[in-house]
């Protein structure tokens, strides 16, 4: 993540535009993740970030060692509840979690006309429905979209886009997708949006947008 929102002009191939919008607009610092030692030996219960029973996609940030992990889940809540017993046995107490936080959502996507403008959003709550004709999200058990009658891996695109386009520096965790260049399979220009919000005070609620050209020379 990084504390402002931006933008990149955008490529000139194709008749059209399509649209991918990562609404991450949920969020909070992971303190209630680690519990606090009781009286008498044992441990407080451990508390997750309300709202995150729902599938969609989400982004760790670790601001500690600027590291980013991108995931998906079918229920988010779920998800982090299997790591809740790796926290206490880590010994990370609630400083070192409150120094990392999450963000997460759904994803948006719009066919729109090339001459078409969608501007970034004034603040982190977004709905761009009424910019172009609603694309069916992909199958949550699968995370993918098909544009042109193509797949897109939509955690792919993804990972590439907060390594190569958000320039906040620092690692990304997810090595397997994040080790190649990801094509654009398309015919056409895809304009990617990310948007998050502050994730407990660690960042200024933001979006960022570029745009993934169609052919090996628009890889990100």
């Amino acid at each position: 993540m990084v504390p402002v929102s931006g933008a990149s002009a955008g490529g000139k191939r194709g008749q059209k535009m399509f649209h991918i919008i990562y609404n991450l607009i949920n969020s909070a610092n992971c303190s209630g993740m680690a519990p606090e030692p009781a009286d008498g030996g044992g441990f407080t219960n451990a508390t997750l970030p309300d709202g995150m029973a729902m599938p969609g996609f989400y982004i760790i940030v670790n601001t500690l060692t600027n590291n980013r992990y991108i995931g998906i889940s079918g229920n988010i809540r779920e998800r982090f509840k299997t790591r809740l017993a790796t926290v206490t046995e880590m010994g990370f107490n609630a400083a070192v979690m409150r120094a990392i936080g999450v963000t997460w959502g759904r994803v948006q996507a719009l066919d729109s006309d090339r001459d078409q403008v969608l501007e970034l959003p004034t603040g982190p709550v977004w709905n761009p429905i009424n910019h172009g004709a609603v694309i069916p999200p992909g199958d949550d058990s699968t995370f993918k979209l098909t544009l042109d009658g193509v797949d897109i891996n939509l955690e792919r695109l993804l990972i590439r886009f907060v390594l190569i386009q958000l320039g906040a520096g620092g690692t990304v965790s997810n090595n397997q997708m994040a080790a190649t260049p990801y094509v654009n399979p398309t015919q056409n220009t895809i304009r990617v949006w990310l948007g998050w919000d502050g994730m407990g005070g660690l960042f200024d609620p933001g979006w960022q947008r570029a745009d993934w050209l169609p052919g090996d020379d628009g890889a990100w």
